[in-house]
């Protein structure tokens, strides 16, 4: 920990006096082009602009205590966050202009600024950082590292349920993470006077039995010495604490906020208590600052701030088709290969649920960054028994049960995996995204994109789908094209044994998000009626299926059925009634749905000339649409009759099995669509 020696001081000292010359500047660049009418769209700095000046003590106060490889997270509002840490200002103003020179070669902005050179992110959805860096702390605390991790937000993302997940995750885990609020006592326009119902939110700490600090009137030194205390306790693996600090925001929520919500005299009341007008005097006065220093202080900071936005005004601009890449980390091989064909068999049949035990139990053997975390994992074994026998083998710490905080572990997964970790997160049910869907689609999803391919993501998101079991509409659920809808997911869905297990080694190992869904109805679990073709030959070793890659479960000539998970199943039955009336069905599985494997459909189709797409997911908008519409583009003219998909109609998985049976495809369904088609003629 840093004390604060002349040295130091002067050193904290010049780096604020460097986030303001930068935010003054930026400010001014801001409005070229845009006046006298206020245009977002005009001028070299696109987008909105959210400026920090005033508080630059929260920043620098704190981050003067950390090392080069411990995080920080950040807000919309981070530019003195990431001057603090260290970020190359050149790049830093590049990523404002939208430069190829940038940060993330303009794909992120000023709202979503990303370093792994100094373990530097943070995040345009308010309320996001708490978990993230959460996260990051279990991985240090997992992997036996010293590291600290720092979670900044305002005192309206104190307000967030992330926060108390966060808090109480971090407590209840003794993790070394610092939640540093920055209380500028404005979210946006609404005071905290009207949104927050305590006075202090570092009161709250005392909630998670952890310390909470209130730092008064912006001051930098006080800052400074709570951070040391809070630093050095996280170190030693004493767990989190809170630092509320009373700020300054000079300028209004964003640039061109007429700041009619609070009076001029608060702003000149402010601008008197100038944060770093008050650390010169105070350092003049220790005798550690001259006046001479000083303007070498003030001259350096702006030649530096000068030469990196020329740098940026001058460096050139993406190649639009940039747009295109960073989507994934790893794509599927551009090389074609004809797909699997028929169900694995062999001397070794494997319930799904064990074929996926045995998947994660393999990678968490053989690579010590794997971990799995959720609820009711450990000794419980999963409500699918996904994780039985897990906990035995690897332990409380690899395999952790977590509270009911979804929004917290999910968004922990994401701060994990950005320091190297590969966690696998049971979800439960597919229909829980509800409750942590901004941390799968806004972060999950796009890190890899906003950061310019900087930040990876390795995270199994491994949850059940499907109804049949009267379980209603909050859980018996698909949502397929949910998450398939999301660039930068990847989306798997086996429908056997042997996949299942292939397909999750692919997933763990791969450096993208995948989600992985299983359908309860081909489980195999004893207490749950299964199909026996769910069951199949899977080899004990570790083997991998590649993303991307479907299969034929069934050959035939007269028409293609696509179908997933449990409908796989019911379409192979429904296939043995129709062989009977003199129609051949061809099926196809395709497995993964992000990356879809669109030629071995098209080619089937062009073989059969008719499709049915079967699916459990609903009907409008859906993953059926998709491939129908793949199908159109590619190989309309072999299409004998228009193509027919079968699905959910758009309405909630109901209750009643009477209800139920009547909404979700049944065999019954499958064929009487492929009798009537099978006879369709164009």
């Amino acid at each position: 920990m840093a004390e604060l020696t002349p040295a130091v001081a002067l050193q904290a000292y010049e780096t604020m006096v460097k986030i303001r010359k930068f935010e003054e500047t930026v400010r001014d660049l801001y409005y070229e082009g845009k006046k006298p009418l206020f245009n977002i769209a005009g001028g070299p700095l696109p987008g909105e602009m959210h400026l920090a000046a005033g508080q630059e003590p929260a920043a620098v106060g704190v981050i003067a205590h950390l090392r080069k490889d411990d995080v920080v997270v950040g807000t919309h509002r981070s530019h003195h966050l990431a001057i603090a840490k260290g970020i190359d200002l050149r790049r830093l103003a590049s990523e404002l202009l939208g430069k190829k020179t940038g940060l993330s070669r303009g794909k992120g902005g000023h709202m979503h600024l990303f370093d792994a050179t100094v373990r530097f992110s943070c995040s345009g959805i308010v309320g996001a950082s708490w978990p993230q860096a959460t996260g990051a702390a279990l991985a240090f605390k997992l992997r036996g590292f010293d590291n600290v991790t720092v979670a900044y937000g305002g005192d309206g993302a104190a307000n967030q349920g992330t926060f108390h997940e966060s808090l109480n995750l971090a407590a209840l885990w003794k993790l070394p993470v610092i939640f540093v609020i920055e209380d500028n006592k404005w979210a946006i326009s609404v005071p905290k006077s009207k949104s927050t119902a305590v006075t202090r939110n570092s009161d709250r700490a005392v909630s998670y039995g952890i310390p909470g600090v209130f730092i008064p009137d912006n001051d930098f030194f006080a800052v400074f010495e709570a951070a040391k205390e809070a630093v050095e306790r996280a170190r030693k693996g004493l767990g989190p604490s809170i630092i509320e600090v009373e700020t300054y925001r000079f300028y209004g929520h964003f640039e061109g906020d007429p700041q009619l919500y609070r009076p001029k005299e608060e702003i000149e009341e402010l601008m008197k208590k100038d944060p770093i007008v008050r650390v010169r005097e105070s350092l003049i006065k220790r005798g550690w600052l001259t006046e001479e220093e000083d303007r070498r202080i003030v001259e350096r900071s702006e030649k530096e701030v000068k030469d990196a936005i020329e740098f940026a005004l001058a460096a050139p601009y993406p190649d639009p088709k940039e747009a295109l890449l960073d989507v994934f980390a790893s794509l599927p091989s551009q090389e074609w290969s004809p797909p699997d064909i028929g169900l694995p068999t062999g001397e070794r049949p494997v319930p799904m649920y064990k074929a996926i035990q045995e998947a994660i139990a393999q990678e968490m053997e053989r690579d010590p960054s794997v971990f799995v975390m959720g609820e009711d994992i450990g000794v419980y074994g999963g409500i699918w028994s996904e994780t039985a026998g897990l906990i035995e083998k690897f332990g409380p710490e690899r395999v952790r049960d977590t509270p009911i905080s979804e929004s917290a572990f999910v968004g922990a997964a994401v701060g994990a995996s950005a320091v190297g970790m590969r966690p696998i997160v049971d979800l439960m049910f597919a229909d829980f995204i509800g409750a942590t869907w901004d941390q799968i689609f806004n972060h999950l999803a796009k890190d890899h994109y906003m950061s310019g391919g900087q930040f990876k993501h390795p995270v199994v998101l491994m949850m059940a789908v499907g109804g049949g079991y009267s379980d209603a509409a909050q859980h018996s659920q698909v949502l397929t094209a949910t998450f398939a809808h999301v660039p930068g997911l990847k989306v798997v869905f086996p429908s056997n044994s042997y996949d299942a297990k292939g397909l999750m080694i692919s997933a763990i190992r791969g450096d993208d998000p995948v989600v992985y869904l299983f359908h309860k109805g081909t489980m195999g679990l004893p207490w749950m009626p299964y199909p026996e073709t769910a069951i199949t030959h899977t080899p004990p070793e570790p083997y991998t299926i590649p993303l991307g890659k479907a299969r034929i479960v069934r050959e035939g000539k007269d028409l293609t059925i696509v179908a997933m998970g449990l409908m796989v199943h019911r379409a192979l039955e429904a296939a043995e009634i129709l062989a009977k009336e003199g129609i051949s069905v061809e099926i196809v599985d395709p497995r993964t749905i992000v990356p879809l494997d669109k030629k071995t459909i098209i080619n089937s189709v062009k073989k059969t000339g008719k499709l049915l797409v079967v699916d459990e997911d609903y009907l409008s908008f859906s993953v059926s649409s998709e491939i129908i519409a793949t199908v159109a583009e590619n190989a309309l003219e072999y299409l004998k009759a228009p193509p027919r998909r079968l699905a959910v109609p758009d309405t909630p998985i109901p209750f009643s099995p009477v209800l139920e049976r009547f909404v979700i495809p049944t065999v019954e369904k499958i064929v009487e669509e492929a009798e009537s088609l099978a006879k369709k003629r164009y």
